[in-house]
């Protein structure tokens, strides 16, 4: 931590005994306005289109104080929920993500993941809202229940494009799954069928998704996002389509990649 920071256990010495949420939350934001700096806040700004409130602390002070919360009040599921609940309510950038640290360093079961991960989606206004809460909720859902990938691929076509973006971004955190070999692959086919679906999203933010998605699929089966790619380029993308299809793409073997660039400009 940089040493011209308050220290943050100083900060969060003065926690309530009990896990009240509001007296909790009202500490917490105590340490927000400690931590703030106004240099800070216009960088926020301007880094978060679409912003509406914020300290402009870093992710990974309030990562901190999301854990040390959790482990004060030892982790009770109950309790952090409650929490987290308070925190998301009170609507700035960093009251959200606090939530979701919270209730990142709680054993909760994939169904109260997803709860919670679909409770708050409605209210994501920015990138960092969304990603954050895939990583926190939907996606720790999803490597544990597979099923959750059907309620993924009925957002696709949702009015609200964050929604859309958070079905793909969820895919990613399959990485962290389990599964057999046949589901696992099974998996990875419907979020390269996700993606395809969503190639000419009007919305760049949902683009940049279908990239990171197709990525991980790279990551994950070479061979399913290889045949994938080629098989797009062979089918006469639109430019918006074929742009993002090259970013992807750029993952690729150098030989798989001149086929792939073949592919695109036979179609």
């Amino acid at each position: 931590m940089p040493a011209d920071r308050t220290d943050l256990s100083n900060l969060l010495d003065a926690l309530p005994e009990s896990p009240d949420p509001v007296p909790v939350v009202d500490r917490v934001t105590a340490a927000f306005l400690a931590l703030s700096k106004s240099a800070d806040v216009a960088g926020v700004m301007r880094f978060m289109p679409g912003i509406d409130e914020t300290y402009g602390l870093r992710v990974r002070h309030l990562r901190e104080i999301g854990k040390a919360v959790a482990r004060h009040y030892g982790k009770d599921a109950a309790a952090g929920r409650a929490i987290a609940l308070e925190s998301w309510g009170r609507g700035s950038r960093e009251h959200r993500l606090f939530a979701l640290f919270v209730l990142e360093n709680l054993k909760l079961p994939p169904e109260e993941c997803w709860e919670l991960g679909a409770r708050f989606l409605p209210d994501v206004i920015t990138w960092e809202d969304c990603d954050q809460l895939c990583a926190a909720l939907l996606g720790r859902a999803l490597t544990r229940d597979p099923a959750y990938m059907d309620a993924l691929e009925s957002w696709l076509g949702d009015d609200d494009f964050w929604v859309r973006r958070a079905a793909l971004v969820t895919t990613a955190y399959l990485r962290r799954a389990r599964y057999d070999r046949e589901l696992a692959r099974d998996l990875d086919r419907r979020a390269l069928a996700m993606c395809a679906a969503l190639l000419d999203d009007p919305e760049p933010y949902v683009r940049k998704a279908v990239d990171w998605a197709a990525r991980e699929v790279l990551r994950r089966h070479y061979d399913l996002a290889r045949a994938w790619l080629i098989e797009q380029a062979e089918g006469g993308p639109s430019r918006t389509a074929a742009t993002t299809l090259k970013l992807s793409a750029k993952k690729l073997e150098p030989s798989d990649h001149a086929e792939f660039l073949k592919a695109l400009s036979a179609g």
